[in-house]
């Protein structure tokens, strides 16, 4: 489906397989030339998608020139390889966003740190086994591309008569931004705020000085300055209740946050243990990619807790175990 959310200016929505069931993609038009905010899943029909919806503007996968990724996770960028290698076009994202593509691509060494960090986190080597495959799905789905420019922190862009400024935004990811219309007030948002869920948080397993949580609240603290009167996100339907919307985000993760700490008592716990315990019994229910983003959220609120002094964290036989202070 396309939709016209500005004057040339178009929503795409793509299809991927995970519970959201949909990822956007935004096509800004000038003539005979489009640039694409994201380019979606690399999956069986998308690529399709992509294209029959350009075709109903009168464009093609050809006339795409540039494509901007706002971080390079698979649902956000798994198609910027073929696109590119259809069109010429140019990639560009943030120097972050390059690091994180070349550990994908570089599988023995990506696969032995989740081995290394799933089990210091206190899974079984079945359970390790189980997280590296649904690592494993996920690094296929994110192809070799070329990169042209590096984008830069507050830079302004143009393209056409329209110029964006670009917002770094880490948090959901490292490497997240965001790019910012300021004539028009549009936000293109990305993963960093969306309309029905607070987006996930997950550990950086090759810098675990990464603070997810902490680094999420301060950029909604940056796009909170910002004149924003719509943000379209990645997912989901676009927003106009921007100062409410991220106030029940903040508010989100606080309650979660104090969830958690009244969990944690003198007896040592591992954060599987800890995720174990806070989903129950719906956990019987969960598939392995929905226990991996379980476990990675909840470690993310353990950094928290541990940075706040509330909870302390001791290894044991190379296991990290959680008590409160």
């Amino acid at each position: 489906m396309i939709a016209e959310i500005a004057e040339n200016f178009y929503r795409i929505t793509l299809p991927m397989p995970y519970r959201l069931r949909h990822v956007h993609a935004y096509a800004l038009v000038d003539g005979d030339n489009v640039a694409l905010f994201d380019a979606g899943m690399n999956m069986p029909g998308a690529y399709e998608k992509l294209a029959a919806d350009l075709a109903s503007i009168g464009l093609s996968v050809d006339s795409i020139r540039d494509i901007y990724i706002t971080h390079v996770h698979t649902d956000h960028c798994g198609m910027a390889g073929r696109v590119q290698e259809q069109s010429k076009a140019r990639i560009h994202l943030s120097e972050t966003s390059h690091q994180v593509h070349a550990h994908f691509q570089q599988a023995d060494y990506l696969i032995a740190q989740a081995r290394l960090f799933y089990a210091k986190h206190g899974m079984s080597p079945a359970e390790v086994e189980a997280i590296v495959e649904e690592i494993e799905d996920i690094r296929i789905h994110i192809p070799q591309f070329t990169v042209d420019t590096f984008l830069q922190k507050n830079e302004i862009r143009q393209f056409g008569n329209r110029s964006f400024e670009v917002i770094f935004t880490p948090g959901h990811a490292a490497d997240h931004v965001c790019f910012f219309f300021r004539e028009e007030g549009l936000l293109l948002a990305g993963d960093h705020v969306l309309p029905y869920i607070a987006p996930s948080l997950s550990p950086n397993i090759y810098d675990e000085i990464f603070q997810p949580l902490k680094s999420y609240l301060e950029s909604l603290c940056i796009i909170e300055t910002l004149p924003i009167t719509t943000i379209h996100p990645g997912h989901g339907n676009s927003l106009t209740g921007i100062d409410e919307r991220i106030e029940e985000i903040r508010t989100h993760h606080l309650l979660k946050k104090q969830l958690l700490l009244k969990n944690m008592g003198v007896q040592p716990k591992t954060t599987y243990t800890i995720c174990g315990e806070m989903i129950g019994a719906a956990a019987a229910n969960w598939d392995d990619w929905e226990k991996f983003m379980a476990l990675n959220e909840t470690y993310v609120y353990l950094q928290e807790l541990k940075r706040d002094g509330v909870i302390k964290e001791t290894i044991i036989g190379n296991v990290l175990f959680y008590t409160a202070a």
